[in-house]
């Protein structure tokens, strides 16, 4: 069936559907269910800081740290979870796709959506974390609905060709759980932006100059800044990353509906 917006949009109710089904299976798995929302986020920041401030002795500069690496792990696990399940969701959901003609669409879309929930839970988390710090949270606050609209964007376009995709290579999963693992550090997740400043102006060369500004090419990174202006530093991330996060956000949103669409229906023969 069509994978067009209208038709998408008709079918909402599916989409709200297979979100909460997906939200209550995860959550029906454990013990604490819905509990490990906020479990989840609280764990990973501690195990964070006890490796880096604790064992390594780092992360001074950016103290409350907690706080500081919260802001990154929380979108960069929404994109590698997202990634990796939608690698696998037309393979998993082939009986459904032969049997009943319905927008596949609705299966990468609402695994998204299904990750920003969790990612709900996570950023009220790092906001009880940030006032706990005693980190002072203000108007810059404002920034967080752009912040996650252009998150959204981004996981759901890159998820939509990892879905195509994943029905193409059937190993794709695995392959994407260790290239997020890569991308991981070089995205500014445990350090910051400055470090990435500093360490170019050490370098004798003159095309040195250019290595921050094309780092901040990369769309996670600008986002994970947003994250930490907003949360961390109680400041606005400035305009020109702005432009740079919207446009890009749109441009590769765009480009994964139309790899999706082209390859909609096509995959089934793979399956």
């Amino acid at each position: 069936m069509d994978s067009s917006w209208p038709n998408l949009v008709s079918r909402r109710d599916l989409v709200r559907e297979l979100v909460l089904s997906e939200l209550r299976s995860r959550s029906a798995e454990s013990r604490l269910g819905w509990l490990w929302w906020l479990i989840d986020p609280l764990i990973m920041m501690l195990i964070y800081w006890g490796v880096v401030v604790g064992i390594f002795g780092r992360g001074d500069h950016y103290a409350p740290y907690p706080v500081f690496v919260l802001c990154a792990l929380l979108p960069w696990k929404h994109l590698q979870s997202a990634l990796t399940n939608a690698a696998k969701l037309l393979r998993n959901n082939e009986g459904v796709i032969k049997a009943i003609p319905f927008p596949t669409m609705v299966l990468p879309l609402a695994n998204v959506l299904s990750g920003l929930a969790y990612f709900g839970a996570g950023l009220a988390v790092l906001l009880a974390a940030a006032l706990a710090f005693g980190r002072p949270l203000g108007w810059a606050l404002l920034q967080l609905p752009a912040l996650m609209g252009a998150q959204l964007l981004l996981v759901t376009s890159l998820s939509l060709v990892a879905t195509s995709f994943g029905a193409l290579i059937r190993d794709l999963s695995g392959f994407l759980t260790h290239l997020t693992r890569v991308g991981f550090y070089f995205c500014p997740t445990l350090y910051g932006v400055d470090l990435v400043r500093e360490r170019a102006a050490a370098i004798d060369a003159p095309w040195a100059t250019w290595l921050p500004a094309l780092y901040m090419l990369n769309p996670f990174a600008i986002l994970i800044e947003g994250y930490r202006r907003a949360v961390f530093y109680g400041d606005f991330l400035a305009a020109p990353y702005w432009a740079v996060l919207l446009a890009e956000s749109a441009v590769l949103f765009a480009v994964g509906q139309r790899i999706y669409r082209y390859y909609d229906r096509r995959v089934i023969k793979f399956l």
